[in-house]
């Protein structure tokens, strides 16, 4: 290990930021012109997978993901889309596999074998659920996805990366999601294209009406973008936390744009996650080892003062009580709040038709599951649909009556494995970014389940918490003296953290 330089003191290249901001900019529109441009695209990453640099597999798996839930009106979603996204999830696996050298996976990724157990579990019990083939199809997809995370980590620990790039890379996401939404506020046609399709379906003018609630941003749904900030908070402010010396204004104008986007966005979901994701993360940055006790202090500090002043708003200012439970309740107009039911049930309403669906339905099946990612309604579909199935998420409410639903108990007992071993050794090694990320992520699920989803916004947040475990294995690389309990978990020794 070797001490903090003056090479390390800036924590990411504003150019490289700017560079990669050009070039995902370019790449958005180039698929925007022209329906032949996905071939260029697809030039593009197989030019990148020829680099010698592994930290270009990282930016493409960055930027692919973050592709993948652009609003259709700026990136249009077809066939050819949906091909070269996946097909690159597939080649990626196979190119980080073959610099991984088929060898042990690294120290933290011994814990996801739990994940892979459950997947190839869910393959074998799917082959007698409600539709075999999307069920195979689906898990294959995720499988393929997972590998190309774990392996490109495992790659990392053994050639190493300047974290300072894949960081830039990060804050490139960051910045197309939270300031390009907040661009796109005056411009509804994008921002609230979601709304706009919906109405114009039931024949309706949306430019007519108030459309300051579900605003999607420059994400292709309302719920999307609530959870993404939800989870780019929890991201954000513990790698700023954790990691960064100086006060940065860059995430602190991100940091204070995500709450305005969550409102905005009318997802309450993403609203209680926001205020859990600054809990979560002051818990773990609390017991972060590498940060001084007075920067602790000073956080816990501002923390209480800015809740304590947030609640004295809410309790003495009607207008903004008001709002926050019209909000809450999902209505727009303050003054028609509808209050025959309590906030309570108004929150949970949405949600307890799916939870108890998953539950009848996971009676059906209680020991070994119903089928992954599938719903005993596609048995009606017909076949032309198939394509559609494939790529479109199946809405599950909340993620433990999912697993039971899909899995049943054996399947339950697999990923609750899954998360204790997560937990433990991550827990043991103090990885304050990536617990924070991570649970937040599994929050979110409890909301909105995305954790199986690849292609979709869970494939941003699988993205956002491995490269937080990046973030954690490079603040170790910076400290004065080796770290036993890392070396001890480690498969490759001291050579194997990040440059």
């Amino acid at each position: 290990m070797m001490a903090l330089t003056a090479r390390d003191k800036s924590e990411y290249s504003v150019k490289l930021v700017i560079r990669l901001m050009l070039v995902f900019l370019t790449a958005i529109l180039a698929l925007k012109i022209s329906g032949f441009a996905i071939y260029v695209v697809g030039t593009m990453l197989l030019l990148t997978f020829a680099q010698k640099r592994i930290e270009y597999s990282l930016y493409m798996l960055i930027m692919l993901a973050a592709l993948s839930i652009v609003n259709g009106g700026l990136v249009p979603k077809g066939f050819n889309f949906n091909l070269i996204t996946r097909g690159s999830f597939f080649a990626l696996a196979i190119m980080m596999s073959v610099k991984a050298g088929f060898q042990k996976s690294a120290w933290l990724m011994s814990p996801f074998w739990f994940l892979f157990v459950y997947i190839f579990y869910m393959m074998v019990t799917s082959l007698g659920g409600w539709w075999p083939l999307v069920s195979e199809l689906k898990a294959v997809l995720f499988l393929v996805f997972l590998t190309a995370l774990t392996q490109t980590v495992s790659a990392v620990t053994q050639e190493g990366v300047d974290i300072r790039k894949i960081r830039a890379a990060m804050l490139v996401v960051a910045i197309f999601y939270v300031l390009g939404s907040v661009a796109v506020i005056p411009f509804p046609s994008i921002g609230n294209s979601m709304t706009i399709s919906f109405m114009s379906g039931y024949g309706q003018d949306a430019y007519a009406t108030d459309m300051s609630g579900l605003f999607n941003g420059v994400t292709w749904h309302s719920q999307e973008l609530g959870t993404i900030m939800a989870i780019l908070n929890a991201y954000l402010l513990s790698d700023y936390l954790c990691n960064f010396q100086r006060k940065n204004r860059l995430y602190q104008l991100l940091l204070a744009c995500i709450p305005i986007l969550i409102y905005k966005s009318s997802s309450r979901t993403a609203l209680f996650t926001y205020f859990l994701s600054i809990g979560v993360t002051v818990f773990f940055f609390h017991r972060e080892k590498h940060v001084t006790q007075g920067k602790k202090s000073r956080v816990m500090t501002n923390m209480f003062l800015l809740g304590l002043i947030a609640a004295f708003v809410i309790v003495l200012t009607p207008g903004v009580g008001n709002r926050f439970e019209a909000f809450l309740r999902k209505s727009k107009d303050v003054e028609s709040i509808d209050k025959s039911r309590s906030i309570t049930e108004d929150v949970t309403f949405s949600r307890m038709g799916l939870i108890e669906k998953g539950l009848v339905n996971f009676r059906k099946s209680p020991v070994i599951g119903n089928g992954f990612q599938v719903s005993e309604e596609m048995q009606e579909l017909s076949k032309e649909k198939t394509g559609l199935i494939l790529t479109a998420p199946i809405e599950k409410g909340v993620l433990p009556v999912m697993v039971l639903e899909e899995g049943g108990v054996v399947g339950a007992i697999i990923f609750l494995a899954f998360l204790i071993a997560v937990y433990v050794r991550c827990s043991n090694l103090r990885l304050t970014c990536f617990l924070s990320t991570f649970t937040v992520f599994i929050i979110l699920n409890f909301g909105e389940a995305s954790f199986f989803s690849s292609t979709g916004g869970g494939g941003l947040m699988w993205t956002i918490c491995f490269i937080a475990i990046l973030m954690d294995m490079d603040r170790y690389r910076l400290t004065k003296n080796p770290v036993a309990r890392i070396q001890k978990y480690s498969a490759y020794g001291a050579g194997s953290y990040c440059r």
